[in-house]
């Protein structure tokens, strides 16, 4: 990977950590699950985009059986 390509996957992991705890600590203030709720998405939208996520699932081509 090039520099820049992981200085921006450290920083948007940096900004997920931040808005998890956040809303944990939002919703022990509340004392309520909706705030958890609200950004449950959050870990689908990461496993989803990160690099060669689905690679592995996706079968080989050129392979000799």
């Amino acid at each position: 990977m090039r520099p820049r390509t992981t200085w921006l996957y450290a920083v948007a992991g940096v900004v997920a950590a931040l808005v998890a705890v956040s809303a944990i600590v939002q919703a022990v203030r509340q004392q309520s699950w909706s705030p958890l709720i609200s950004v449950g998405w959050l870990p689908a939208v990461i496993v989803a985009t990160w690099p060669r996520a689905g690679y592995r699932c996706l079968p080989r081509r050129n392979q000799a059986r």
